[in-house]
């Protein structure tokens, strides 16, 4: 019998620990989510996972918290009605068969003394309010709303979650020099990240409104906004600008989730920063292949609705509609046409479309985890054809994997050493960059008394576009390279709540794509910090 239970305290880790003996197929939940669950419960063999996929395809919930009941109202007006639910004082809960989604739940007999009125249940650090939705996770290295610098400052953080709001300023730099006795410019001017010393930092806020508040249970709105300088344009923009001003939502338990608003879709699709690498590289934002092809990428953000259809707990399909990017390229959208990131058209600019699919699996005491993506978008902006001197649309096709190959600790399941590899192909007529492909090793938690430290080995190797060299040779430059490679070593090292300190070493051979003679390769040391106060 496939059971979930929602509580995973002391009753609750009684329960898994019978089903599970009985053999029974277990899912388990708290109201906070799967990552506050203590050490001991994960140790056990069910599996750990939000409240709402605790009672979605099981024959029977248990509340081990009668408690729980007025706060899952989501779950219960869509249970099936041959799905029967049991509180631990045995009071027994099925939904009726005249019951509509826009009624409230019955509540067991059990729980009558508490309080049923429709209310969020909000606390300053809980991940299922405060946490922004449309966000990826991001890998591990993501500073969290949920565990700021500052802790609940005197309550403050507390005041706000009463009225559903979460807050938090976050401040992040990095800075890059090339090592090797190369030029420090290329045809008089600076050509990569790093080539001479190059830094950027970026400070600003991030806030969440949790709309369960005005009755949209599960709806939320997110406004991310700050400033920045750099040294260097292509690393990153220089001034004001919004870098995520949107609205999600959920529906059917769940199963479909909507984004709409200025969106950064690199934290919505494909995502580039599992491993947790917090550094670009020599290229910058410029050099990943669906930004190229007009995917939006912060600071360079669009106008886009994504939505998302979960198949079960691991399989989905999301599918995006964007306003392109600049097809003179992202460094061009933030520092040029959309400066302040609040432009929703720009000129000869038009619409693509994204769809990927994916198995996400996270890790727990029994299974490793396992994160697959693949996609591709299509563009009607017309980018310039290098082969014919006109104009032509463009797309993006991409494959990701990830895979946790050991796991030290059943308790902390996320530790070990991962896998993983990117294939990424655009047309070589309207693009610089034609394919990148990836192999990428790290280790989460690489000792027992660091398991928020991870140390990443990532090998990278791209093809220049024969059209792109070929147009840039008539124009009478320097012959263009044909590829490049990159060999990068990096250690994130957590110094205390959702502050991060990252330093390694990347080496590139032909780090940009014009070039000249003399130009030499790129050994760029590299220091990166981040925090959420």
């Amino acid at each position: 019998m496939k059971i979930g239970i929602l509580g995973a305290g002391a009753i609750g880790k009684t329960l898994i620990q019978r089903l599970r003996g009985a053999g029974h197929d277990v899912k388990f939940a708290n109201s906070r989510g799967p990552e506050t669950i203590k050490a001991d419960v994960l140790s056990l063999s069910g599996r750990a996972v939000t409240s709402r996929a605790a009672v979605y395809d099981f024959d029977v919930v248990r509340l081990s918290r009668p408690a729980l009941v007025p706060t899952l109202s989501f779950a219960f007006m869509s249970f099936p009605t041959s799905l029967f639910a049991q509180d631990a004082n045995g009071g027994a809960y099925s939904r009726p068969t005249n019951l509509s989604s826009s009624e409230a739940p019955e509540v067991p007999q059990s729980a009558t003394e508490v309080d049923t009125t429709p209310r969020p249940s909000t606390k300053w650090n809980d991940p299922a309010t405060v946490r922004a939705k449309n966000w990826s996770p991001g890998g591990s290295l993501s500073p969290s709303l949920e565990d700021p610098l500052l802790g609940d400052i005197g309550g403050i953080r507390s005041a706000m979650s009463d009225y559903g709001i979460a807050a938090t300023i976050f401040v992040s730099g990095t800075q890059w020099q090339n090592l090797l006795n190369a030029p420090t410019k290329t045809n008089g001017s600076q050509a990569y990240i790093g080539q001479k010393y190059t830094a950027e930092s970026f400070e600003g806020f991030i806030a969440t409104y949790d709309l369960g508040h005005i009755g949209f249970q599960g709806g939320q709105i997110i406004v991310d906004a700050g400033c920045s300088v750099s040294t260097y344009l292509p690393a990153y923009a220089r001034g004001c600008h919004v870098i995520n001003l949107s609205l999600y939502d959920s529906f059917f338990r769940g199963r479909i989730e909507l984004s709409a608003g200025i969106i950064p879709n690199d934290v919505e699709f494909v995502d580039t920063y599992v491993g947790g690498n917090l550094s670009t590289g020599a290229f910058g934002p410029a050099g990943i292949l669906p930004v190229q092809s007009g995917l939006s990428q912060q600071p360079g953000v669009a106008p886009s609705l994504n939505l998302t259809y979960h198949f079960d707990a691991n399989w989905y399909e999301k599918v995006g509609v964007q306003r392109s990017l600049s097809p003179q390229g992202v460094v061009q959208e933030y520092s040029h046409f959309n400066r302040y990131g609040l432009n929703f058209s720009e000129p000869n600019v038009k619409g693509l479309v994204i769809d990927e699919v994916g198995f996400r699996q996270t890790a727990s005491a029994d299974k490793y985890a396992t994160y697959i993506r693949a996609g591709g978008l299509y563009n009607w902006t017309r980018y310039t054809n290098f082969s014919t001197g006109g104009t032509a649309e463009n797309w993006n096709a991409y494959l990701l994997a990830d895979q946790q190959l050991t796991r030290p600790e059943p308790a902390r399941a996320y530790r070990g050493w991962y896998g993983g590899f990117t294939v990424m192909e655009s047309p070589s007529n309207v693009n610089v960059f034609r394919s990148y492909y990836e192999a990428r090793l790290y280790d989460i938690g690489p000792f027992e008394s660091r398991p928020e430290d991870q140390l990443n080995i990532v090998v990278s190797h791209a093809l220049f576009s024969g059209d792109a060299q070929n147009f840039y040779i008539k124009q009478g430059v320097y012959p263009p390279r044909q590829d490049t490679t990159s060999v990068t070593l990096a250690y994130a090292y957590k110094l205390t709540h959702s502050t991060f300190l990252q330093s390694g070493l990347a080496f590139t051979n032909n780090p940009s794509f014009l070039t000249e003679t003399k130009q030499g390769h790129d050994l760029n040391c590299f220091i990166a910090f981040s925090t959420y106060l």
